[in-house]
């Protein structure tokens, strides 16, 4: 059993009056729970103060029977926090709503299996969602947070891992190349941008577009918010992550929140 873990926190439940479940995920990119014995506080080392969501973790794991699903925490401490994020409310709420949809996506690890070392397919969604999280923090820091680019910046990112990312080049039903028009729209049951005389198309869509672009070309912290992105733009890019993973948009209250 691998007892010597790193991972982000995904969320916390309390259990008893002192302990923590948590979901960490891995660089592997896959989730554990893991039980933290006197997490909430209390005592003389007060760890609980780097328990938090979205923190970076490296865990010291007890060793438990093959099989089971729980593991249990020895030593924990903070490598990465949200320092700033917790700062700002909207980015806080940022903060949650990629959390929440990294525990939708990632899948169960077993530290028991001696053969997950050589599974890497998965390691993209732990690149992901670490790389969101710093340059939110980032730009909450440099007080150029924009939620709309974060989430879109996030959400191209994740796709691109998952291996679902929109084509960017020409339309997906006529075949026109998107750089000579000016609006378009996504479509989620093509995988892909239509072009305008295919189907209604808008001004925001093409920004998402342009945005879309960069973030299939350059590094997260290369990439900078605009102005430009609009609701409708980021709620288009949203159906299209939920069609592809098959998840349902109901189920994320926290993006009503940000924007």
């Amino acid at each position: 059993m691998k007892t010597k873990i790193e991972g982000i926190i995904l969320s916390k439940n309390v259990q008893g009056e002192r302990n923590l479940v948590i979901k960490l995920l891995l660089r592997s990119g896959k989730v554990v729970s893991v039980m933290f014995y006197g997490g909430r506080g209390g005592g003389e080392k007060k760890k609980s103060s780097v328990l938090e969501l979205g923190s970076m973790l490296k865990v010291e794991l007890a060793r438990s029977r093959a099989g089971s699903d729980m593991y249990s925490a020895k030593e924990w401490e903070a490598l990465w926090m949200a320092d700033a994020i917790r700062q700002n409310h909207v980015a806080f709420y940022t903060l949650c709503f990629i959390v929440h949809v990294a525990s939708k996506v990632a899948q169960e690890e077993d530290l028991h299996d001696e053969s997950h070392s050589f599974d890497d397919h998965s390691q993209g969604i732990f690149r992901a969602i670490s790389n969101a999280l710093v340059h939110l923090e980032s730009m909450v820091k440099l007080n150029n947070f924009h939620p709309t680019s974060e989430l879109i910046i996030f959400l191209g990112k994740l796709l691109i891992e998952l291996g679902v990312f929109p084509d960017l080049r020409s339309c997906m039903l006529c075949g026109v190349n998107l750089e000579a028009v000016t609006k378009m729209g996504l479509s989620s049951e093509h995988g892909g941008f239509v072009c305008h005389t295919c189907t209604h198309g808008d001004e925001a869509q093409y920004n998402l577009w342009l945005m879309l672009n960069d973030v299939a070309t350059k590094k997260s912290p290369e990439i900078m918010p605009s102005e430009n992105l609009t609701r409708t733009g980021l709620d288009r890019l949203w159906q299209y992550f939920c069609f592809q993973c098959q998840l349902e948009p109901k189920d994320f209250k926290t993006l009503a929140m940000i924007v």
